[in-house]
């Protein structure tokens, strides 16, 4: 993983060696005898009597019953091809794809992994009806699938992934045709993850792009850092939801209203994840779902999100990373409900911005922002957090903020043809 300060060029130049990468992987390591013998090899043209020593000689014509040959910390290569499966990851494994297309036509996922220490490069996921890649589950049906050390899975590295158009189980509300609805759709889907890495990967034309979601345990200490997340037009780019109801603690006041009282790191909750160094554009440009008055964008380019009372995410990083043309605002932080939800402590820090907010806001409980904006916060609860040195260009607004919100150095971004600087309205 590369940090480095954004400027508009390193785009085009991380771009090109998204591209170079992917030219120099499929030729390289592929040919009989080139890489390891303990590699197990899939091929289209694969045959069981074949040595089983590269591409040329691959034994296996699918990726799953290679993943299911392969000893623990084994090695899965599948070679140039289009294999039409749902890949089950259940061991710790190393698997390299070298021009190798997952069609998951009328399947749940392309892949999903149900382990720790499980490491996927260089793959091509389309056309899921759920996500493109999915490590955790989507169904309390699925809970059988993890490990018995417990639901939280480590150390997974994805590198050099495509997910495009993994949403076809989406029908743009929240009825939809896959095992998880709430958010269907994931390009690539951390589902209760700690201490893992997404990186230089590609995210395109899903409901969601890259996804870290609380449903049954933390998800925290991620890196999602140097991957291109365009044109997932009914959803958020990049998003950082929490759905738990038990990731801090609450009580209810005699007006009705909620106070936070601790947090339950163990139990749930989004925290301390870094968002860095990605290009995020064009995402959430679809109307709002019909629950939310189908008025407005659906969708930032990067979001974090309270979903209810006893859900957090807080305390994540969102760095040096090129957001532009994004329906809802360029980064957005909601917590709508009456104080039971904490997004507290998120940093907004050195970040290019462009144009956003190109749908309109509609979702901010009655405070409703239809101009062009680079960052909003909308919170019920009292929030502290962090907003200073990014460039917020090309916007009527610069800063969104309920007053609610305590955001520490706004003065020291660079406001760019951004004739209003920063905007406080009441929370409703």
């Amino acid at each position: 993983m590369r940090v480095r300060k954004f400027t508009p060029r390193t785009w085009l130049i991380a771009a090109c060696l998204i591209a170079a990468t992917a030219v120099v992987g499929a030729s390289a390591g592929v040919a009989a005898g080139t890489t390891p013998d303990s590699a197990l090899y899939v091929s289209p043209s694969g045959s069981p009597a074949n040595a089983g020593t590269g591409c040329g000689s691959a034994t296996f014509t699918s990726i799953s019953a290679a993943v299911a040959a392969a000893p623990a910390g084994g090695k899965v290569v599948a070679c140039h091809g289009t294999y039409h499966e749902d890949v089950l990851v259940q061991k710790p494994l190393k698997l390299f794809g070298y021009g190798a297309t997952i069609n998951a036509d009328g399947l749940e996922n392309a892949m999903q992994i149900v382990s720790s220490n499980v490491k996927v490069r260089g793959f091509k996921l389309v056309d899921a009806n759920g996500e493109g890649l999915l490590v955790g589950i989507d169904s309390a049906a699925d809970f059988g699938l993890l490990p018995a050390s417990g639901p939280v899975l480590t150390n997974e590295n994805i590198e050099h992934v495509q997910a495009i158009h993994d949403d076809q189980g989406f029908n743009g509300t929240e009825q939809s045709n896959c095992k998880y609805p709430g958010d269907c759709g994931g390009g690539i889907h951390l589902n209760v993850v700690e201490h893992s890495v997404v990186g230089e990967s590609v995210a395109n034309d899903n409901a969601d792009g890259i996804l870290l979601t609380d449903d049954y345990g933390p998800n925290a200490h991620n890196l999602i850092e140097d991957n291109i997340v365009n044109d997932n037009k009914t959803e958020c780019g990049i998003v950082l939801p929490s759905h738990s109801s038990t990731a801090v603690n609450f009580v209810v006041n005699k007006d009705g209203s909620m106070t936070v009282t601790g947090r339950n790191p163990d139990q749930g909750g989004v925290y301390d994840n870094v968002v860095r160094g990605n290009r995020t554009i064009g995402n959430g440009t679809a109307p709002a779902p019909p629950s939310f008055g189908g008025v407005g964008g659906s969708g930032s380019g990067i979001g974090i999100f309270g979903s209810g009372p006893g859900s957090g995410a807080y305390d994540n990083l969102v760095e040096d990373n090129y957001i532009a043309d994004n329906g809802l605002a360029g980064v957005t932080l909601h917590a709508h409900h009456p104080g039971g939800e904490d997004i507290n402590g998120n940093n907004i820090i050195g970040n290019w911005i462009e144009k956003n907010n190109v749908a309109g806001d509609a979702f901010d409980g009655g405070v409703m922002n239809f101009k062009t904006t680079a960052i909003a916060v909308y919170s019920v609860p009292h929030v502290h957090m962090v907003i200073r040195d990014n460039v917020l260009r090309h916007n009527q607004v610069g800063v969104w903020l309920t007053n609610t919100v305590a955001a520490a150095k706004l003065g020291s971004n660079s406001y760019r043809d951004t004739p209003t600087h920063v905007v406080v309205e009441p929370a409703n």
